[in-house]
């Protein structure tokens, strides 16, 4: 078993709206370890990228606070250190890839130097030159051709996909134990997503650091998870290693989930059949059931579902769903 470095213990997460509190993340629990990949998925609104922002504690209060649980970094817990302590540790030890590289990067400064005032902040001890060096090194590890031209440009002279490298440059630039990657691939086409996997699975091996991978695109659960936590309403509920879930998928979202993922005939390149889809809505987080937050969406809800509330519980080794009526 790998060294953990993280552990996120029932993390709740409020926003104060105008229509009331909603809880954003509510119970939440997961571990990260070093060298292994975590993937967090689940429709949109599901408290996939709270939970991130929480661990770097970037969730912008008001109108957002952490409410409860903990967030165990080396066994430190992050919420009840200093923000200056915490400014220490974001970005060197903990680093995160945001979604949208077009907008991430400032457009003023050129690449290097925004690679460059990182390592100002957290490895002070270089000189100038040797921060252009590193700056250049980063960007040669990204594969980003013809670094020492490339880093005296700006965000727009590069492309998406360069872009993205350069965010991931940024993000390994102090050699983090953890990177947390939001969407990393969500604006790029498929041939530069494709890219951007590999280049993040080389790095791991290189670096034995721990990823958080949060998306709502099963396909790269596949290609880089080691282990998957299924989000829906800001819950988590199932929790499995990759082959586990994809093969025996136990909660009927996760289940509806793999079937919405495209499949075409190897032979005649055309569809099988018509793509399945999980029909409804996601309930408003002002507006949740009684009992199980899936019951209007779940074929396989019975009374049981709409007067209780399931909880997390293991069904297997290292395997946990959230569900009264786990799928055979």
């Amino acid at each position: 078993m790998s060294e953990k470095v993280l552990e996120v213990k029932n993390l709740k997460v409020e926003f104060n709206t105008d229509r009331g509190v909603a809880t954003a993340v509510n119970g939440v629990n997961f571990d990260v370890y070093k060298g292994k990949t975590i993937g967090i998925v689940g429709e949109s609104g599901s408290g996939k990228s709270v939970s991130a922002l929480s661990i770097m504690r970037l969730i912008p209060n008001p109108p957002g606070r952490i409410s409860g649980g903990e967030i165990l970094f080396n066994g430190e817990n992050l919420l009840n250190i200093p923000m200056e302590d915490m400014r220490r540790i974001r970005g060197n030890k903990i680093a995160m890839i945001f979604q949208e590289p077009m907008t991430s990067l400032n457009p003023v400064f050129t690449v290097g130097n925004q690679i460059e005032e990182v390592l100002e902040l957290h490895q002070s001890h270089l000189s100038p030159k040797d921060r252009r060096e590193k700056a250049v090194d980063m960007l040669r590890l990204v594969g980003i051709p013809s670094p020492e031209k490339r880093v005296t440009e700006y965000p727009h002279q590069m492309s998406g996909g360069m872009r993205q490298r350069v965010m991931i440059a940024m993000a390994l630039s102090c050699e983090p134990d953890i990177l947390i990657a939001d969407e990393p691939t969500t604006a790029l086409d498929v041939t530069i997503q494709a890219q951007i996997l590999e280049l993040m699975n080389k790095l791991q091996k290189e670096l034995g650091m721990g990823i958080i991978m949060i998306t709502h695109d099963l396909g790269v659960v596949a290609e880089t998870c080691d282990d998957v936590a299924v989000m829906y309403c800001g819950q988590i509920v199932e929790h499995a290693d990759v082959k586990t879930l994809f093969n025996h998928p136990q909660h009927p979202y996760t289940k509806g989930l793999i079937e919405s993922i495209p499949s075409f005939d190897s032979t005649s390149g055309k569809s099988k059949e018509k793509l399945a889809t999980i029909e409804g809505m996601v309930p408003s987080l002002f507006d949740l059931p009684e009992g199980c937050n899936f019951q209007d969406r779940c074929a396989y809800a019975t009374e049981e579902c709409r007067s209780k509330e399931p909880s997390l519980r293991p069904i297997a080794s290292e395997h946990e769903v959230s569900c009264f009526n786990p799928l055979k």
